[in-house]
């Protein structure tokens, strides 16, 4: 035995079952861990639905654009009209009766505002969520007439919310996602964001 050794206290020898006792946590820590994730959780989730909410708007407003586009540069380039027609209306295949549930795409070749054999551009099939598409505006209720200059075709004079209103608005109108389509005189299409207002239709 070496005679300079010294015994181990006996404060500093551990037990297994000591050395493991501070992990984990306790019943009341657990507790207080989910009563913040559930606060947490209670302001955080509204929020992410807004998000969600806005991005389906954002994302039909523009393929709405991109469809208008492709539209006035048909129309422009059969120096023609180019008729997009909301579901079940003017010969439109695809079921329905509302914007929402799609629309068609047509050169109207003899001038008689109904899609006829042959004249089909593209179809467009329903959106998803709560959108609703529609436009209070009486010209572009059932239809969106480019004519062969790539203007857009209306009886009425251009007013405010000239175009089509895209509208997520089911949670109450001061919360609501909103895009409104803007017409200009020429056929151009401007996107103005609309949140927290009433839609104008």
């Amino acid at each position: 035995m070496n005679p300079t050794a010294r015994p181990a206290s006996p404060c500093s020898i551990r037990t297994g079952r000591q050395a493991g006792a501070g992990a984990g946590f306790t019943l009341i820590e657990l507790l207080v861990v989910m009563t913040i994730a559930g606060i947490l959780l209670a302001v955080g989730l509204p929020n992410f639905q807004d998000f969600v909410r806005d991005q389906r708007v954002r994302s039909i407003a523009s393929d709405m654009v991109g469809d208008f586009a492709l539209a006035r540069s048909e129309a422009v380039r059969y120096s023609g009209r180019v008729i997009m027609a909301r579901a079940g209306f003017a010969g439109c295949t695809v079921t329905g009766t509302t914007w929402r549930e799609g629309w068609c795409m047509f050169t109207d070749n003899n001038a008689n505002n109904t899609m006829d054999a042959g004249e089909l551009l593209k179809i467009q099939q329903a959106v998803g969520g709560q959108v609703r598409i529609c436009s209070p505006v009486a010209d572009f209720a059932n239809t969106i007439i480019f004519g062969p200059r790539g203007q857009v075709v209306r009886t009425a004079a251009i007013g405010a919310n000239d175009g089509m209103t895209i509208t997520d608005d089911s949670t109450g109108p001061a919360n609501s996602r909103t895009r409104v389509l803007m017409f200009g005189l020429v056929g151009r299409v401007t996107t103005v964001n609309q949140n927290n207002a009433t839609p104008a239709c």
